[in-house]
């Protein structure tokens, strides 16, 4: 065994124990706490009542039904593929039915991007200048508009069909690692609220989400030719230009490729191919957008990270003038022990809020005419206490935990001869995003990327855990009936 495989399997055997007791501790916190988003742009924490066991109690329900009758189809159906389209065809139409339902106008940082690509970049440029990272989000949304027509109706249209496409790749991973269909993947998918209702939302969550999954995809088939590679290369720079925090699956290839291939040849061709890239497009990102003074730095991301009072949300004091000098005053300050309570509570905030914040994505927070045109559902959702709106919320929240659940079977459960290689990216995915997110800025909605792993985790821990429950009842009867003889 040779260096770099001894360390492979230190890493692997470190992430996996890592992600099951992290996990854990995730189910055990929602159990007992709910992790709330207040409407005044603010996170908080209270004891679960009887409408989050409800919550919970309900999908359980529906879980197992799901299960069951994809275990009853998978027996009786050989091709999947008109079934599939069945499916996303009707997905489709309620999704449609959805947008028209709830015409919410796009606010607050999605109301700039809007605007600014129907503008053809004439209008707003001031904000680019200080968030210069959505540029490339206006650019697509502009180039939308220009192929269709400049209604923001078409950009929700974009969001369904990412939607679909991420379902559908998520659902060829698990091909891909496991080498079988797994229709639970679709299913679970399809019926995730949070992720359905978050098409209302025309941010970069997710087109970023979208070709996070088709890397993942790529990177987990079997035949590794120089056209896929090629393919990986160009869409990690897109997703990293999307979404900077795309960096993090950039640096989980680059493991993979070194613990899993031995290729270091692809890594150094990689980094390359993406600096070279990057350098292109920041030329021409600021022959459009000219660099500002008045450009947010790091330091203030940092900064709100170690913010005491929101533990790490977003509190609306990002400001050009923050510096590395005024972050390392801030951790002296703070001291170890504030600042772990800090990383301790916005790490359970982040990862057990459950609804990705898709109650205000989805409709709004009470702004002053924040819809393009009332429908029968816009005075019921308009308000942020609506029963819809706290009815779903709890609803989400058990529907997040259930499926929190069903990926710590996957993890435990694991196969080891069928995943040995390819499994470890998602590992590498998931733990990548959470240190990230232990010293940058938090909301919920920024680990919306990971939803279509859990799907797959998912998925593979609801195949194990039934697989496991037929083993105990076979050793069960065998028991009984030696005890008989």
């Amino acid at each position: 065994m040779n260096f770099i495989e001894k360390i492979d399997n230190i890493i692997s055997k470190i992430s996996k124990s890592f992600l099951i007791g992290f996990f854990s501790i995730l189910i055990v916190v929602m159990l007992i706490i709910s992790s709330i988003y207040l409407y005044i742009d603010k996170p908080s924490f209270q004891l679960n009542n009887l409408n989050n066991y409800i919550g919970i109690i309900l999908n359980i329900v529906l879980v197992l039904g799901i299960i069951y009758v994809t275990r009853k189809l998978s027996n009786k159906i050989k091709n999947y593929k008109l079934l599939i389209g069945i499916i996303f065809l009707i997905y489709f139409i309620l999704e449609l039915v959805y947008i028209f339902m709830v015409p919410i106008r796009p606010f607050s940082d999605m109301g700039e991007i809007v605007k600014i690509a129907m503008s053809d970049f004439t209008e707003n440029i001031e904000y680019l200048q200080i968030y210069p990272n959505n540029f490339f989000i206006c650019v697509i949304f502009n180039l939308l508009f220009r192929i269709t027509s400049y209604n923001v109706l078409n950009l929700k249209i974009f969001n369904i069909i990412c939607n679909i496409v991420t379902i559908i790749f998520a659902y060829k991973i698990y091909k891909n690692i496991y080498k079988k269909d797994n229709l639970l993947v679709l299913l679970l998918g399809v019926f995730s609220i949070s992720t359905f209702l978050y098409v209302n939302c025309t941010y970069n969550d997710l087109l970023f989400t979208t070709i996070v999954t088709i890397v993942i995809f790529c990177l987990t088939k079997e035949k590794q030719d120089l056209t896929n590679t090629i393919i990986i290369f160009i869409l990690l720079f897109l997703q990293y230009i999307v979404r900077p925090v795309g960096i993090i699956l950039i640096i989980a290839t680059c493991m993979y490729y070194l613990l899993k291939e031995k290729n270091i040849t692809k890594i150094l061709v990689l980094l390359s191919i993406v600096l070279v890239l990057n350098f292109g497009y920041k030329t021409i990102q600021h022959k459009i957008i000219p660099k500002s003074t008045d450009e947010v730095p790091i330091w203030s991301f940092l900064q709100m990270g170690i913010n005491e009072e929101e533990f790490g949300f977003q509190d609306s004091s990002h400001s050009p003038e923050w510096t590395f000098n005024d972050y390392k005053d801030r951790i002296e300050k703070l001291g170890i022990i504030r600042i772990l309570k800090i990383i301790v509570k916005k790490v359970i905030w982040t990862w057990t809020e459950g609804t990705y914040q898709v109650e205000r994505y989805a409709f709004g927070s009470s702004l002053n005419n924040q819809y393009y045109y009332d429908t029968a559902l816009t005075a019921e959702v308009f308000q942020i206490n609506s029963s819809i709106r706290i009815s779903l919320e709890y609803f989400m929240k058990g529907q997040y935990l259930v499926l929190m659940i069903l990926s710590l079977f996957g993890l435990i459960f694991s196969d080891k001869e069928i995943s040995k290689n390819k499994i470890y990216l998602l590992f590498y995915i998931i733990i990548g995003m959470l240190c990230f997110y232990i010293i940058w800025e938090i909301k919920s909605r920024y680990i919306y990327c990971l939803y279509p792993i859990f799907l797959i985790l998912a998925a593979n821990g609801s195949e194990r855990a039934i697989d496991k429950l037929k083993e105990g009842k076979i050793k069960w009867e065998n028991l009984r009936k030696m005890k008989h003889q």
